[in-house]
């Protein structure tokens, strides 16, 4: 499905870390044998953030509000929408957008929604933020991306056989109607026949966890993990998203030497290697060090590349970018719009 929109652009980005980083040395029992040595060099390991054991989404988020309202970034009189995308939910009700409403006091005609797009949250929820901006002109959406899967509840735990890929972070983006020259172009697919390939099986109605997942939990999260198909999930992205962005440039009459920044997600600096190639583009224009400097953050990952790698692009110039979330679903969303001259784009530190 294709989308168009005009006159509407991102104006600010902030991502909210937490304070305490991780080590993939430091937390992997062995992290010199062959397979660990493999998994670093494909997937880039490294640092990552980790929050408190009991710090949710909606808190990192607060913490990201007030940081804007207080520093005259941001009006709560100017928000028309809080759009929410993310697994890390604090409850199953209320929802993440409904407790930030009520903890800044926000006006009863704010529109309020979450949705758990998983990886390609940030990029879901951008489209539904342009087509709310068509009904909400002279206010703006605020999208809240992010996950905290890394939490733990026990510091002291075992270390872990082989690393794992999660990063916590929260963000925020503003999003607002502003006359641009040049229209978004933005695609979504779905195959929902291999929606297992990703999957987080233990924690919903279907499958609670159990007594004994329960009592060896030591990451304090409702489920047990991901359970991935590999080898599916690197063919989806190979053989889709290529064709997805080359169909998207077409529409958009964009060529690949014209774009400036490829900001994808962040699941491994191999498959991200791959894919600029496939797509025609230098490995210059494609940032593919954030698994390594902070994690897989899921929905979070394409807005923390923005305030990590290309922020002073992105404040000083316009910049023709392509963007695309995919993954879980399994969904694929490519976005081609110009970003720039944007009036934040920062990483802030958190006590949480």
């Amino acid at each position: 499905m294709y989308f168009e929109f005009e006159d509407k652009q991102i104006t600010g980005v902030l991502s909210i870390l937490p304070q305490y980083e991780s080590v993939f040395e430091d937390e992997t029992e062995n992290p010199f044998d062959s397979k660990n040595r493999r998994l670093r060099k494909i997937i880039g390991f490294g640092n990552r953030r980790r929050v408190k054991g009991d710090t949710t989404l909606s808190d990192m988020l607060l913490y990201g509000m007030n940081h804007l309202i207080n520093t005259g970034k941001l009006k709560k009189e100017d928000i028309g929408a809080i759009v929410v995308a993310t697994l890390s939910q604090d409850y199953l009700l209320p929802q993440v957008s409904m407790i930030l409403h009520g903890e800044l006091e926000l006006s009863k005609d704010v529109f309020c929604i979450d949705t758990p797009q998983a990886c390609a949250g940030f990029t879901m929820g951008l489209i539904e933020a342009f087509m709310l901006l068509e009904h909400i002109k002279d206010k703006k959406v605020i999208l809240c991306t992010g996950e905290i899967f890394n939490r733990k509840s026990d510091p002291n735990e075992p270390k872990f056989a082989h690393p794992s890929f999660g990063g916590d972070v929260a963000n925020i983006t503003i999003i607002e109607n502003k006359i641009q020259k040049r229209k978004i172009f933005a695609s979504v697919y779905n195959n929902g026949k291999d929606r297992n390939a990703l999957f987080i099986k233990y924690g919903g109605f279907k499958y609670p966890m159990t007594e004994e997942q329960l009592a060896a939990q030591t990451n304090n999260i409702p489920t047990m993990g991901v359970e991935m198909d590999g080898s599916t999930v690197f063919n989806f992205v190979q053989k889709e998203l290529p064709d997805a962005i080359k169909e998207l440039m077409v529409e958009a009459n964009v060529l690949a030497e014209n774009i400036d920044w490829c900001l994808f997600h962040q699941p491994n600096k191999f498959m991200l290697q791959k894919l600029a190639e496939r797509i025609g583009v230098p490995y210059s224009k494609v940032p593919m060090d954030i698994t390594e400097k902070l994690g897989n953050s899921d929905s979070g990952t394409i807005p923390i590349v923005m305030t990590t790698d290309v922020s002073k692009d992105l404040l000083e110039k316009d910049n023709t970018c392509c963007l695309s979330g995919f993954g879980g679903g399994l969904t694929w969303v490519s976005i081609i719009m110009d970003i720039g001259n944007l009036d934040f784009c920062e990483n802030i530190i958190s006590n949480l």
